[in-house]
């Protein structure tokens, strides 16, 4: 077996390890156990888990329909499946950083960066959009939230009008974004806000999960959408645990929901995502690590037995 290969086998080893460390320590803080005690639709719960995850397919397919046509369904899948659960488990929104190393074997360092930058303005831009739309529609009245969406959307904004005048002014960086800057780019949008939609309706669920029905439950899923969304902007802790309910609290406090009440949906809906993120990474990490080094493995034994 070559040094290089042993090298990649050992760091795989080792994230693996680290990986399962943190998973146990992040989960630990969460108590779900409580919810056991409560009348909660199970049925209902696992229903809102598949969504979820379906979700972060369709994000992968922003990729493969979107801005690159060719990164195959199931990479595009691996890129933000891995990403997304590392961030469950991984402070300081570490799995952005950590997808890079799904992208294709091929992908120069430029162009993952573009790919990951991309992606990341999409994201914001979707969760601004849903946010602006969503907290009208709930009735939340909260100042707070309400000021910090506002000025999320002037940044947002001024971003964009700042991103055209370099784009007119900087040759070199026009060169480079010319790539994306098409019809590929509206394709990726829409799924994008189509996996966003889609989380949406998967809190939409945990809500109802609670007994909550009609206009009610959809009124609390927007509120806990916009808040929790915009709340994690900030990196923190491993799956945002504490600031996910300050931001659930926030916004269903905004709706007269009671705080043991608000904790109560804020743990399920935490829960729904660590049930749907984490054995989904799993899966698509060690499927990738087979995809990587099977062959290479393979082909040693074969050395090994002839």
């Amino acid at each position: 077996m070559s040094a290089k290969l042993k090298r990649k086998l050992l760091i795989g080893v080792l994230v693996t390890a680290v990986i399962i460390y943190f998973c146990a320590k992040t989960l630990k803080g969460l108590h779900p156990g409580a919810l056991f005690h409560l009348n909660i639709h199970w049925g209902v719960v696992a229903l809102s888990i598949a969504v979820y995850i379906f979700a972060n397919y369709i994000r992968g397919l922003a990729f493969t329909f979107g801005i690159d046509r060719g990164m195959d369904w199931l990479t595009a899948f691996q890129v933000m499946g891995i990403g997304h659960a590392a961030n469950m488990i991984f402070p300081l929104h570490a799995g952005e950083g950590l997808r890079a190393a799904f992208f294709p074997p091929d992908y120069s360092a430029m162009r993952r960066t573009k790919l990951m930058v991309i992606s990341a303005t999409a994201d914001t831009i979707a969760i601004i959009l849903i946010a602006l739309l969503a907290i009208p529609f709930s009735g939340f009245m909260d100042p707070k939230l309400l000021k910090a969406l506002w000025i999320l959307a002037i940044l947002c904004v001024a971003g964009a009008v700042l991103f055209v005048l370099v784009l007119l002014v900087v040759p070199r960086l026009r060169k480079y974004s010319k790539d994306y800057l098409s019809l590929d780019m509206a394709k990726m949008m829409f799924w994008v806000m189509l996996s966003w939609f889609l989380l949406l309706v998967s809190t939409w669920l945990g809500v109802g999960a609670f007994g909550y029905r009609g206009g009610e439950a959809v009124s609390m899923s927007l509120a806990v959408f916009a808040a929790t969304n915009i709340i994690n902007f900030i990196p923190a802790s491993p799956g945002a645990i504490g600031l996910f309910e300050y931001g659930v609290i926030l916004g269903l406090g905004g709706l007269g929901i009671a705080r043991d009440t608000a904790l109560a949906v804020a743990l399920l809906l935490h829960m729904i995502q660590y049930a749907a993120l984490l054995p989904m990474g799993a899966v698509l990490y060690f499927q990738a690590l087979h995809g990587k080094y099977g062959k290479a493995l393979k082909e040693e034994w074969r050395k090994k037995g002839g």
